[in-house]
């Protein structure tokens, strides 16, 4: 169980449970609530969501970052970088099968830079996104980094490091807040943004 009512330390505390010989407050017995759960009920929050999709990272600067970026997810949901990226990501997913996790994801990424999705949206086909055969030029470093990040998730690569997501010098905050929702895509699906719609809704109301 849970006691921290904050996002950031909501997570600190399940990082610390996970922690061998740690003694848990009160000694007692440990029930985790799993996140299909927590979905289920109602309960799931932005936190809940990343915690449970980079619970296997312990980078202390990822970690770091990623209690700001969760911080500040509570208080301004970002689900897409802006409304043209999810009218061209709505767009290119039409008739792609939503279940694939790891093509939407990477999907997700592609279409967040409209210079970059010009160039690979040529190559994605039969449901699938032929890395092999593009390559991208004239990229911006923040359209380089999407596109490696999505190769990433897609073929299981690693172009990106958890060092170099947890340095803002070389992933600046939008790009890593993009790069965190797509992880979260690729462990849950779009599944992920019901969350981040319903926090928003809260606030619309």
């Amino acid at each position: 169980m849970i006691f921290s009512e904050s996002a950031d330390k909501r997570l600190l505390e399940k990082l610390m449970i996970r922690v061998p010989n740690f003694r848990p407050r009160g000694h007692g017995v440990i029930v985790m609530q799993s996140i299909e759960y927590e979905y289920e009920t109602g309960i799931c929050s932005i936190g809940d969501i990343m915690f449970e999709t980079m619970k296997h990272i312990s980078h202390p600067a990822f970690i770091e970052r990623l209690n700001k970026f969760i911080e500040e997810s509570e208080e301004s949901p970002m689900d897409f970088k802006n409304e043209k990226h999810r009218q061209i990501f709505t767009q290119a997913t039409k008739k792609l099968d939503r279940k694939n996790k790891a093509l939407i994801s990477a999907i997700y990424l592609l279409t967040a830079d409209n210079k970059l999705w010009n160039q690979v949206r040529g190559y994605v086909e039969h449901g699938a996104i032929r890395f092999e055969r593009f390559r991208p030029h004239d990229s911006t470093e923040a359209g380089y980094t999407l596109f490696c990040c999505a190769k990433d998730l897609y073929l299981g690569t690693k172009h990106l490091s958890i060092s170099d997501l947890a340095d803002a010098e070389i992933i600046p905050p939008k790009v890593f807040g993009l790069i965190c929702n797509a992880m979260a895509i690729r462990r849950f699906g779009m599944r992920a943004f019901t969350v981040l719609k319903e926090k928003k809704n809260e606030e619309n109301n």
